[in-house]
């Protein structure tokens, strides 16, 4: 929701800012879901 609002803030205003702001949105996002993916390999290798 808030990467959706910075994106369409950085397509009207081409504001820099909103852009790196999404940017590090993302990055979090994808290292959250690789933590949760390892998380669930582990669990599931040491069952």
């Amino acid at each position: 929701m808030l990467k959706d609002f910075l994106w369409k803030a950085f397509e009207c205003t081409g504001s820099i800012d909103s852009y790196i702001f999404y940017k590090e949105i993302e990055e979090k996002d994808r290292a959250l879901k690789e933590r949760k993916i390892a998380e669930e390999e582990a669990a599931t290798g040491s069952s």
